[in-house]
């Protein structure tokens, strides 16, 4: 045994050696973060996190996904719900999913406001990749079982599942390699079912930029590529395959509910709409793995997406309780100074009053309409530019005009309301700029992005 351990020491040295160091001059690819692509196209496929160009769910997905959450409680080791037991959220992949999540677990263990239910097991293994693990067979899923014993919790706690693979040594183009990688995620989904009785949610992951890549293991495009293969994977349980089918109503459960978790790719330093980017100090030397800093940014969010999504937030923070949120979805549409930005003053919790909701890099001067909706849409408009909620809903719209930096605060004072938790409402600022999409009767259209407002405690 301490001759095979010297082997594998000797092995990754040499392989570092001859490997250059990472490739700090490919600062962007050029491609379109697939959040921020919409309706538009790669390579003839359409963009979006979901069907229609959209960043969020269909309904009837996220009803779904909110039938599976009402089955994430508290369990005893054979798996009954218990008051005292546990809900174990899993790692699933590979050595950047690894080094990613034990990152976020530091996080999500010293967060005092995470459910004291729920126990957080790093099960993602180094050199574990899509075409391994997809076995049902492979010790890999030995090794996630020992951790899990390790951390005191069993297979029959396990109840949510954050999944991010990719096929190392990846070859054959595009769309065959991403339809290849959805086929394996497919695969390793039956295998959470098969082996985690209970599990009820999968938030898949697509990579991490790869312009800085020296190697051969998973580099551009295949890493910008990776997140078609999860958008393809969702889409086909949305279309009601039975091979993928999580609802009980329908048949045979093989698979627990999937939905995007946090998608992390950006384009190198030129970034996305969010403002995320991605730099060489972000990496190791091999330009895929990441640093200590790309380790941190990832972990960042993760901890944003479990503590504001609508389908974490219930069973993730406190005990059932539902903690206020705010968090930004879409793309928006550019003006006179580029995106207009949607700003919070705070969160919408429970009996605050100073509760204000801002707009910024708006037209100076401009008339401006902050819209609200109780339901998210994806409507095309001009080119990219995509109407976020349902103008539709009968809901208010309000009026007001830009100072002259291009800025807006309108307040949204939230009652002391018990029958407020849990709600959530949507909302966009649309600007009348004569520098945005074409609207007839108008000068122009300029859109933030769209916010989901959940109100909580």
């Amino acid at each position: 045994m301490q001759y095979h351990l010297s082997a594998v020491v000797v092995s990754a040295l040499l392989f570092a050696a001859t490997v250059p160091a990472q490739n700090c001059a490919n600062t962007s690819i050029g491609s379109v973060p697939l959040m921020d692509l919409g309706t538009g196209t790669y390579q003839g496929f359409e963009g979006g996190l979901y069907t229609g160009g959209s960043n969020v769910p269909p309904p009837a997905h996220v009803a779904r996904g909110l039938a599976a959450i009402a089955n994430v409680v508290a369990r005893d080791a054979a798996g009954a719900p218990n008051a005292t037991g546990r809900i174990v959220v899993l790692s699933i992949g590979m050595s950047n999913t690894t080094q990613e999540f034990s990152t976020w677990v530091q996080t999500a263990n010293a967060d005092p406001n995470k459910n004291p239910s729920v126990t957080v097991v790093d099960g993602a293994q180094g050199g574990q990749d899509a075409v391994t693990i997809a076995n049902p067979t492979a010790n890999f899923w030995t090794v996630v079982d020992q951790r899990l014993a390790n951390a005191g919790a069993t297979p029959a706690q396990v109840q949510v599942v954050w999944l991010k693979e990719a096929i190392a040594g990846v070859t054959g183009g595009f769309p065959a390699a991403s339809q290849q990688l959805q086929g394996l995620l497919a695969q390793i989904a039956r295998n959470l079912t098969a082996r985690y009785p209970n599990v009820q949610l999968c938030f898949c992951s697509s990579r991490t930029y790869a312009g800085y890549a020296t190697s051969t293991l998973n580099p551009e495009p295949y890493a910008y590529e990776s997140g078609f293969a999860v958008k393809w994977l969702i889409e086909q349980q949305i279309a009601g395959d039975p091979l993928l089918n999580s609802d009980p109503a329908a048949g045979a459960v093989v698979a627990p509910w999937l939905g995007f978790g946090p998608y992390l790719w950006t384009d190198g330093t030129v970034g996305r709409s969010d403002g995320l980017v991605w730099t060489c100090a972000d990496v190791q030397a091999d330009g895929t793995h990441p640093s200590t800093a790309g380790r941190a940014k990832v972990a960042a969010l993760l901890q944003q997406f479990f503590t504001t999504d609508a389908l974490t937030v219930p069973w993730y923070l406190g005990s059932g309780s539902v903690a206020a949120a705010f968090s930004l979805y879409g793309n928006g549409c550019p003006g006179t100074a580029g995106v207009p930005g949607m700003r919070n003053n705070g969160l919408p919790s429970l009996g605050n009053a100073n509760f204000r909701i801002g707009i910024e890099h708006a037209a100076p001067g401009a008339l401006a309409l902050l819209w609200f909706a109780d339901a998210p849409v994806a409507v095309p408009f001009v080119g990219a530019c995509t109407v976020h909620v349902d103008v539709l809903s009968g809901w208010p719209v309000w009026g007001a005009t830009t100072s002259a930096l291009g800025t807006n605060q309108q307040s949204l004072p939230v009652a002391n309301d018990p029958s407020w938790l849990g709600v959530q409402i949507y909302c966009q600022w649309f600007v009348e700029d004569a520098a945005g999409a074409a609207l007839p009767g108008f000068l122009g259209l300029a859109m933030s992005r769209a916010a989901t407002i959940t109100f909580g405690t």
